[in-house]
C-alpha cells in the first residue's frame, strides 16, 4: 500500500512514488564537511607544535599564520602544510625575503625545485615537501565522513524535536474523504492557536506531544569515532573533543603529558625539518609544557647538590638532570663562579675577638 492510499481519507491520489523527500538536510555538503574537518585537525596539531617550538625569529613567526588580504600569499605556512596533508599531495614552498611573504611556487619554480632536489636534495629556490605517503589521512577522512552522518542524524533529531504532534483519536476511522477539508482546517486552527499561546479544546483522548530525541546512539557513535581518530593521530581523544577527561582527584596532568607525547612526532617529522628548510634555522628545540616534570627536575637537582658522588657519580647525575629538563645528554652546566677573598691589610688594626658574657651566680 502506498502512502497516498494509506492517507486517502485526506483526498490524496496514488502516484506510485512512496519515497519521502529528505527532511532537514545539512547546509554543508559531505565533501566540504570532511575537507574542512580534516584540515582543521591538522592545523590545530601544527599550531600547537609551533607553540612549543623554540628558535623561531619574530619575522619568521609572522609567516606561519594566515592573513585576510586577498593575495596569492594569504595562506600561512601552517595552512599550506595542513592542506597538503589533508589531500596527500606534494607542495613547493617559496620564501620571498624581498617582500617578506611565503607562497606556493609557480610552475617554473616548481620544475626548478624538483630538479634541484633530484640532484642535490635541496634547492635555493624553495622547499619541496611531499605528503603522498601520509596514509593516516585516509583513515581520518573515513571517520570524518562517519561524523558527518552522525551530525546529520543529530540535525534531524533536534529539528524534529521542535515539531508539535497533534494526535487525534481515531482520525482515520471517524473522518471520511469528503470531510478531509474540515479535518485539515481544524488541525490548522489548533496549530495556529498553540503558536500564539492560546487555549485549545481537544477530545479527551487526543494528545499534544513533542518528539523526545534519543541521542544515546549518536553519542556512542561520536565517542567511537573520536577514539579511532585518537588512535590514528597518536593523541588522546580529549585533545580532539576539547574536553579534558577528569576524574575524582585527577588534575588533568595525564592528558597534558599524553598530548605532549603525541605532538613530539609531528615536531620531529614535519615542523622541524620544514622550518629548518624554509627559514634556514639550524637550532630548533621542542619546549616542554609539563610543569609537573619541571618540579620533579628541580627537586632532583636539589637532592643531587646535597648528596655525595659515592653511589651516583657527577656524570651520571648530569645525564639524569639533562633528561628531566629535556636537554641533550651531553649538556654541561656552567662552572661555579670563584668567590675572591679581599686581600688582608697587614697594617690594619686587628679586630678583637668577642668575649662571651659572664654569668652572675
Amino acid at each position: 500500500m502506498g502512502l497516498a492510499e494509506l492517507f486517502s481519507f485526506l483526498g490524496g491520489s496514488s502516484s506510485g512514488d512512496d519515497t519521502l523527500p529528505e527532511i532537514f538536510p545539512l547546509s554543508c555538503s559531505k565533501n566540504a564537511f570532511v575537507e574542512i574537518d580534516v584540515r582543521a585537525i591538522y592545523k590545530k596539531i601544527l599550531t600547537d607544535v609551533v607553540e612549543r617550538t623554540q628558535g623561531l625569529k619574530d619575522d619568521d613567526q609572522a609567516l606561519l599564520w594566515d592573513n585576510c588580504l586577498m593575495s596569492e600569499s594569504k595562506d600561512g605556512l601552517i595552512t599550506l602544510l595542513a592542506k597538503a596533508m589533508a589531500s596527500r599531495k606534494e607542495i613547493f614552498i617559496v620564501l620571498d625575503k624581498s617582500v617578506g611573504v611565503i607562497r606556493k611556487a609557480t610552475s617554473d619554480e616548481e620544475t626548478q625545485i624538483r630538479n634541484d632536489y633530484k640532484s642535490k636534495a635541496s634547492s635555493s629556490v624553495g622547499t619541496y615537501i611531499s605528503f603522498k605517503e601520509f596514509e593516516v589521512t585516509d583513515m581520518i577522512t573515513v571517520y570524518s565522513a562517519l561524523e558527518y552522518a552522525c551530525v546529520g542524524s543529530l540535525n534531524k533529531s533536534m529539528n524534529l524535536a521542535r515539531s508539535l504532534q497533534v494526535k487525534v483519536d481515531k482520525l482515520r476511522e471517524s473522518t471520511a474523504a469528503s470531510d478531509s477539508a474540515d479535518a485539515k482546517a481544524q488541525a490548522k486552527r489548533i496549530a495556529t492557536a498553540l503558536s500564539k499561546g492560546q487555549d485549545v479544546y481537544l477530545d479527551a483522548k487526543d494528545i499534544l506531544e513533542l518528539l523526545k530525541p534519543d541521542l544515546t546512539a549518536t553519542n556512542s557513535a561520536l565517542d567511537m569515532i573520536n577514539q579511532k581518530r585518537s588512535f590514528y593521530l597518536g593523541l588522546p581523544a580529549s585533545y580532539i573533543t576539547g574536553a579534558l577527561a577528569k576524574g575524582l582527584g585527577d588534575s588533568g596532568d595525564g592528558d597534558a603529558r599524553a598530548i605532549e607525547r603525541g605532538l613530539k612526532p609531528y615536531y620531529f617529522s614535519i615542523m622541524k625539518p620544514v622550518l629548518s628548510a624554509v627559514f634556514g634555522i639550524e637550532k630548533l628545540t621542542f619546549r616542554s609544557e609539563d610543569f609537573q616534570q619541571l618540579s620533579t627536575a628541580l627537586e632532583a637537582l636539589k637532592t643531587f647538590d646535597i648528596t655525595s658522588d659515592e653511589h651516583l657519580g657527577a656524570e651520571n647525575k648530569t645525564v639524569v638532570i639533562n633528561k628531566l629538563f629535556g636537554l641533550d645528554p651531553d649538556t654541561k652546566g656552567d662552572k661555579p663562579e670563584k668567590v675572591e677573598t679581599p686581600p688582608v691589610d697587614p697594617n690594619a688594626t686587628p679586630v678583637p675577638a668577642a668575649v662571651p658574657p659572664t654569668r652572675t651566680p
